[in-house]
């Protein structure tokens, strides 16, 4: 598993985030949550987002088998196509920020470097 941080803005820069999950068993548990995630709303208002995304790709033997946007603000929505969003929680959040190592403010919701000045 690879998670890697973007952002759609071009005026928004973040931290680069580029961290592998090599644990078969800790990717499982992420891409299970990933695929379970039920439907997002339609026509729902979103909290502001500054563009701040995540590509999250899943491997097998040398090939990509699932890759996924992650949006880290505004609706954070599972993105698996335009017409298949996926809403995300707080238990998909703490799951991903265990199995990263990492606290969850430092992926979720994070602010870009321009406001944490």
């Amino acid at each position: 598993m690879r998670f890697t941080r973007f952002s759609t803005m071009s005026e928004n820069h973040y931290p680069a985030f580029d961290r592998s999950v090599d644990d078969p068993a800790a990717a499982r548990r992420v891409h299970d949550a990933v695929r379970a995630l039920p439907p997002a709303p339609k026509d729902r208002f979103c909290p502001f987002g500054a563009g701040l995304r995540y590509r999250l790709a899943f491997n097998e033997a040398a090939r990509v088998v699932l890759s996924v946007v992650v949006e880290g603000d505004g609706c954070a929505e599972v993105i698996f196509s335009n017409a298949d969003r996926r809403a995300t929680d707080d238990v998909f959040w703490d799951l991903l920020a265990e199995t990263l190592g990492v606290k969850k403010s430092e992926i979720y919701y994070l602010l870009p470097d321009e406001f944490r000045r």
